[in-house]
């Protein structure tokens, strides 16, 4: 192993001065990445056929390097599937987790357009949590749209930095294009997961690279996951389910 993550770091600086990879040497690797295993390749020409962020973690984590603070101390192995994330099915499956009517948040909801997406499931009751509350009409409008699908529909106002609801009281927690903004994602997550019922479910749809690092990697933990999809050469967001164990 020592000797893998030697190799590997070596050989990573000779990666990173490498122009970037063409679109047709990425369609011909494989359909799924393994992160912390990348395949060892027997010389530096066939080191444009691997994608130098899973490069770089699988020599993190040969070499035992720590990510840092949070839950989780070190670099943990988790498979990344190389398809397009498609939001409606990651929120389909943070909601598939439990049968009956699920207590789901929705963290950054803003103007409520995510509901015409149909994206929550008959009989859920769904709290839209965002700082600005929306548009009067905006609102009514969303939630007579929800009614009519069969999901009970509500607006809180608040901060995802310091949600004003109790520990594990939601299924499901899910959010879009939201850990971008202008705060610490791990404070975010970590208040998700203070949120979530053993066994809860986050589903995330996010355009900030490597965002399962936080997820997974210093608040949910490895054993959490449930799916991690990315395909940075379609497009930059990365997206996922992961669960409270």
């Amino acid at each position: 192993m020592k000797a893998v993550a030697s190799f590997m770091l070596a050989s990573l600086v000779h990666v990173l001065a490498l122009p970037p990879v063409s679109r047709a040497a990425l369609s011909a690797a494989s359909s799924r990445a393994a992160i912390a295993r990348p395949p060892l390749v027997s010389g530096l020409q066939n080191f444009n056929q691997i994608s130098r962020r899973n490069l770089l973690r699988g020599a993190v984590w040969a070499s035992g390097v720590c990510y840092g603070s949070g839950t989780v101390s070190c670099a943990s192995a988790w498979t990344v599937d190389q398809v397009k994330p498609d939001e409606k099915a990651i929120y389909g499956e943070a909601q598939s987790g439990s049968p009956g009517a699920l207590r789901v948040l929705w963290v950054g909801a803003g103007t409520l357009k995510g509901v015409y997406r149909n994206l929550f499931h008959a009989g859920n009751e769904v709290i839209a949590l965002d700082l600005v509350r929306p548009d009067a009409g905006d609102l009514s409008a969303a939630t007579a749209y929800a009614t009519e699908q069969g999901v009970r529909l509500r607006f809180e106002q608040g901060d995802a930095t310091h949600l004003k609801f109790g520990d594990e009281k939601f299924d499901v927690v899910v959010c879009s294009m939201f850990l971008c903004q202008d705060f610490d994602p791990v404070v975010v997550v970590s208040e998700i997961r203070r949120v979530l019922k053993p066994g809860g479910r986050f589903g995330f749809y996010e355009h900030v690279e490597d965002i399962d690092q936080v997820v997974v990697g210093k608040v949910f933990g490895e054993k959490s996951v449930i799916r991690v999809q990315a395909k940075p050469e379609r497009t930059n967001v990365m997206a996922g389910v992961v669960r409270k164990v």
